[in-house]
């Protein structure tokens, strides 16, 4: 009985752990905690389970890291790390960043002392579907971003396909960043692809339904995230050309 009872808890761990990342991030880690992320969308704060799919437009404004009752640490840092491993399969994994947040902490209100490396881009997949990834690294003391990689931070319109081709193992190593304590991941399908798709819009809380995103940079994020997909697509005609 013993026996079994510890191949059950073995077994309900690996799968817990095994469901925080998708399968091409796995090599980065597979933290047992899930991240309690939410996106505003109105006065609605949506939450998303590992793998759950997300309209884009629940995505419009940053996710804001819920770390409290987290069971982290109350005296650490921690950095927020966001990429799309899916836009150009490889492996190791090279990813886009769309946003990287650091001196976040498990009070309540942690993201008012929190300080954004690399502005957020929101989900805008051209085809398919892509799995939009957070990861949450303990933060080293002095922290900041190694030389090799501060042009994948850039957030100006004009250059957004700095964002493109992150080694994410090399950075994290070079960081300093280790493993991640914790994860969590959202599927977003492209508009083109969304036929015959079951999407949902997360696990809403609050007052309000609407899944309208609200804001003043509306138009704004869609200019950038209009300049983002162009410049990879010919980012990716250059380095084709490149080759031959």
């Amino acid at each position: 009985m013993r026996l079994i009872l510890a191949l059950a808890a073995l077994t309900g761990a690996f799968a817990a752990s095994a469901n925080t990342v998708p399968p091409e991030l796995a090599v980065i880690g597979e933290p047992s905690i899930v991240l309690n992320a939410t996106y505003s969308v109105g006065s609605t704060s949506v939450s998303f389970k590992p793998g759950e799919f997300l309209n884009a437009t629940t995505a419009q404004d940053a996710p804001q890291p819920q770390l409290h009752d987290s069971g982290l640490n109350s005296s650490a840092s921690y950095l927020l790390l966001m990429v799309d491993p899916d836009w150009n399969a490889t492996s190791p994994p090279s990813v886009i960043v769309h946003t990287v947040v650091t001196n976040l902490t498990t009070s309540a209100n942690s993201t008012s002392e929190a300080k954004v490396i690399a502005s957020y881009i929101a989900p805008a997949p051209s085809s398919g579907t892509h799995n939009y990834t957070l990861f949450l690294f303990d933060q080293p003391s002095n922290f900041s971003i190694p030389s090799d990689y501060e042009s994948y931070m850039e957030t100006t319109a004009r250059t957004p396909y700095n964002r493109i081709n992150l080694p994410l193992e090399k950075f994290i190593k070079q960081a300093g960043l280790g493993t991640p304590v914790a994860a969590n991941y959202f599927r977003v399908t492209a508009a083109s692809n969304s036929s015959g798709t079951s999407t949902t819009t997360g696990t809403p809380s609050g007052t309000a339904t609407s899944t309208a995103a609200t804001g003043t940079n509306t138009s704004s994020a869609a200019a950038v995230r209009g300049n983002f997909y162009l410049a990879t697509v010919l980012a990716l005609f250059g380095a084709a050309v490149a080759i031959v």
